[in-house]
Formats: C-alpha cells, structure tokens, sequence
C-alpha cells in the first residue's frame, strides 16, 4: 500500500468498484443496492444490517471451521475461518475485531467478497500473516472517534 491509503480507503475503493460492476450488468433495483453498498462503505456510523461493506464481528464469531469463498478483481479461493480475535484499546467489539483464514499458496493480499452458504456476504481486505503456511487476516475497526 502507498502512504496515506488505509485500509478502509482501499475497502470503500473495492466496494466502489464491485458496486459499479453490479450497476453496469445489475437490474435497476439490484443496482441501487449495489450503490447503496458502495457509499455506506465510506460511512461507519450507517450500519445496516447484512451490509457486506461493513462485516461485524458476530457474522464470524462462533464459525471457526466455516469454509469460504473468497473472490477478488483478480483471483478467487477457498478459505478457512481460523479465529476471530479481539483487537487492543477499547470500543465495540462488534465493530472491532480481526478474523484469519487459512488458504492455498496462491491468495495474495487483496479486498475480497466472502461467500458462504446461509452466511451474510462480506467485503474484506485480507493481508497474507506469518510464515507458518498460507493465512490471511483481515482487521475492522470502526472504532467511534
């Protein structure tokens, strides 16, 4: 990442961008929601409820073994939820927290969609972690300033 993009910024970028592939090939009403989607990733203090670009903590808690798909602009994976973990300070644990999966050799840092079956979607930016085998984390924290 170049100085000064966050990850938040890069996560309203990506959901920007998947917004904008929903809208050009979407139905009208799927399209405003893709919009809807895309702009609530660039405002935390609106979380509705099952909003991909704003995951909580209690969509991954109690999952651990939960098996995704994970697609992004330039690959997809299957990934493993491994842990959802607390992060230092105080807050909402709710809306701050860290998730890590395990992968294939080839998943590369990226913004990816979270798919799994009866599971709420979710639009994540996932960094590769440790040198033990191929995991990934991804960090929310939209901790009220």
């Amino acid at each position: 990442m170049t100085p000064g993009l966050s990850r938040r910024t890069a996560l309203g970028a990506g959901a920007a961008a998947l917004g904008a592939a929903a809208v050009g090939t979407a139905a009208p009403a799927q399209a405003q929601q893709a919009a809807r989607t895309a702009t609530a990733a660039t405002a935390p203090s609106a979380t509705p409820a099952n909003d991909p670009a704003l995951p909580v903590r209690s969509q991954f808690l109690g999952r651990e073994g939960t098996a995704y798909d994970a697609a992004s602009q330039w690959s997809a994976h299957r990934l493993e939820l491994a842990l959802v973990g607390d992060l230092p300070g105080g807050g909402d644990a709710e809306h701050r927290f860290t998730v890590r999966f395990t992968t294939d050799d080839a998943a590369r840092d990226g913004i990816y969609r979270l798919t799994s079956p009866g599971e709420p979607d979710a639009v994540l930016y996932l960094t590769r972690v440790g040198a033990g085998g191929p995991t990934l984390e991804g960090i929310v924290d939209r901790r009220s300033v």
